[in-house]
């Protein structure tokens, strides 16, 4: 009877044991995995070449035989260091360890890294320029804003004697609507002498020739092309200078003179037939000049107004000697006043040029007074400007823009009106001239457009008014009165 009470309770102290030394292990388990969690990151084991030692060398003697199988001899092999195995985890951690990761915090390194606000901003930057680049429209093929290209530029031949004729060719392209016209200047190695010329094309090419006599007695040395003009039929030109190097160094023209001039004429003496004139009559300015070699062979002066407002020029003819007699014809309403020699101009036929100003003594001391009935000291008013179209569609015959304009003059009259337009391209734009239309003060022009003329604004940059006094008024773009004058071209 004690024997069958016994086993019941032997057997439950012992489960209760059991259960006792189960909690206690489970716990010291867990406890090791918290701090095996917690503890930092190892680093990553470093790998390492290890090459096994040579063997010590014999004093032995080599031969070059013994060196080949030397070299044929295999390598020793590389040895990579092992990372240290880890330790197993217990039955008990690998059962639980699923659980564990369930009811764990999750970590950030789970979660996709969010965009910085930086890396945002570099995104929208690139998509913003994508966008642009995509709506950047492509050079429209009939739209000419591109002034004429030089390609090259010379003289045939390179080398001339003085009073010889010589060939300057211009090579040059335009894109669109093709050169109207190419002209130029050349001057002498001094930079005394200047001479223009115009070309003309050479049949369906892009060459342009003009043809230049140069002077008798021209200075000896290396003449050059100082200056190249070009415009297109769309109003694109440009202006190239060698002196910033948009003109080849190459086009140079060597002139061999045996009588080399490169000096101007000297101004002597400078005096007037009448001292003081009526508004309507004439009167004759005497201008002595000389020249060393060649001879003087043009001489010019011009009067300003005591407005400075007006100028009147004297053409000069050659008199007795080395005197040079210069007529003034002075308009019938003019400035009353001392009218000032601004600036006599003299030239040899060498082309050497010298221009005399008000620094000059000779030409500060010469005057003339001028009187009348009718004085005029005030240029022309502009009192308004109108375009008949402000938005022009270009047709295959271009397009004409009709500009009108209303001035008016206190005391002479508007004598004469001129203005100038631009236009988006580079260099692009023109003169015109406006003619009397109806009244006395209404003036009208007309800008012809070629059919390939640049898409954009254009507008009236000038307009220039002068009298009958000479007085002269120019109104540029930024007065309010051109603010009219602007018209868009499709």
């Amino acid at each position: 009877m004690r024997r069958s009470r016994f086993l019941p309770i032997f057997f439950t102290l012992l489960s209760i044991a059991f259960v006792i030394a189960l909690y206690f292990r489970l716990r010291s388990d867990m406890r090791e995995q918290t701090i095996a969690s917690g503890r930092p990151t190892p680093p990553p084991v470093k790998t390492e070449t290890v090459t096994a030692p040579e063997p010590a060398p014999r004093m032995t003697t080599t031969t070059p035989s013994d060196v080949k199988r030397a070299d044929q001899r295999p390598k020793p092999a590389a040895r990579t260091a092992q990372p240290a195995p880890q330790p197993k985890p217990s039955m008990i951690a690998r059962v639980l360890a699923p659980l564990a990761r369930v009811f764990a915090p999750a970590s950030p390194a789970a979660h996709p890294t969010a965009p910085t606000p930086g890396m945002q901003s570099s995104a929208s930057g690139q998509s913003s320029s994508q966008q642009a680049s995509q709506k950047q429209e492509a050079k429209d093929p009939n739209s000419d804003t591109t002034p004429p290209q030089l390609i090259s530029a010379e003289f045939s031949p390179p080398q001339v004697q003085d009073g010889d004729n010589v060939s300057v060719i211009i090579t040059a392209t335009d894109d669109l609507s093709g050169i109207r016209g190419v002209s130029g200047t050349i001057s002498s190695p001094t930079g005394k002498a200047l001479q223009g010329f115009a070309t003309q094309r050479e049949g369906d090419t892009n060459r342009y020739v003009g043809h230049i006599a140069i002077a008798k007695n021209a200075e000896q040395g290396l003449w050059k092309i100082s200056f190249i003009n070009m415009s297109d039929n769309a109003s694109n030109s440009v202006t190239l200078s060698y002196a910033q190097g948009t003109v080849p160094p190459s086009a140079v023209l060597r002139v061999v003179s045996s009588n080399s001039d490169n000096t101007p004429p000297t101004l002597k003496n400078i005096w007037v037939d009448k001292r003081a004139i009526q508004g309507g009559e004439k009167d004759v300015i005497y201008v002595e000049a000389s020249d060393d070699k060649s001879g003087v062979n043009l001489v010019s002066a011009v009067f300003q107004s005591p407005s400075k407002l007006a100028r009147v020029g004297a053409g000069c003819q050659r008199g007795d000697g080395d005197v040079w007699q210069c007529e003034l014809l002075v308009p019938t309403c003019v400035d009353c006043g001392d009218w000032q020699l601004e600036q006599v101009t003299l030239q040899d036929k060498a082309n050497n040029l010298a221009t005399f100003r008000q620094d000059n003594p000779l030409v500060l001391a010469t005057k003339i007074n001028i009187s009348g009935t009718a004085c005029d000291k005030t240029p022309p008013v502009l009192q308004s400007l109108a375009l008949d179209n402000s938005d022009v569609v270009l047709g295959d015959r271009g397009a004409v823009v009709m500009v009108t304009i209303v001035a008016t003059d206190d005391n002479c009259g508007v004598a004469g009106v001129s203005g100038q337009y631009v236009g988006p391209g580079p260099g692009s734009g023109g003169f015109f001239p406006l003619m009397q239309a109806g009244d006395s003060g209404t003036w009208t022009g007309r800008i012809q457009l070629d059919p390939r003329a640049a898409k954009g604004v254009w507008r009236i940059n000038s307009i220039q008014l002068n009298d009958k006094g000479h007085n002269l008024k120019v109104y540029y773009a930024s007065d309010p009165l051109l603010a009219n004058g602007v018209f868009h071209v499709r």
